[in-house]
């Protein structure tokens, strides 16, 4: 499973230079932002229960001492984020990201850098618990 999350992590970091690459066009495709944007939700939410799922279930077994701190701090950030991504989506409708395309895109932007960096701790902290916990039960 943690090769999984990595192969999510590498996905949603690519459509994230993707969709900054398209927001520095002039062209401003609403379509192609629009089914951008239900990809990116789709992944990002699936990933996001996968993980967890794993998360969580660290907490049960040998590792469990171990892995309650990371597990604690990645589900407080996990949340923070998820909160802050919703809020986001419904601030920039359609409508809104037109009027103001550079707001948007700074916005964007400044999200993607929390999420960029919140993939680099799981992958210090969280996945080589998962790891662990996997060769373990094997």
């Amino acid at each position: 499973m943690p090769t999984e999350l990595i192969e999510d992590h590498h996905v949603l970091r690519g459509m994230m230079r993707d969709f900054a690459s398209m927001m520095d066009d002039d062209v401003r495709d609403m379509a192609l932002l629009t089914r951008w944007r239900i990809r990116f939700a789709q992944l990002f939410r699936d990933h996001m229960g996968r993980e967890d799922m794993l998360a969580r279930g660290l907490r049960q077994g040998p590792l469990a001492m171990e892995a309650e701190p990371v597990v604690h701090q990645h589900g407080r950030t996990m949340v923070a984020l998820f909160l802050r991504y919703s809020d986001h989506i419904k601030q920039w409708t359609p409508a809104q990201i037109m009027a103001d395309w550079d707001g948007y895109r700074r916005g964007t932007l400044g999200l993607q850098d929390m999420l960029y960096d919140h993939m680099e701790w799981e992958e210090a902290h969280l996945h080589p618990l998962i790891e662990g916990r996997v060769r373990r039960a094997a």
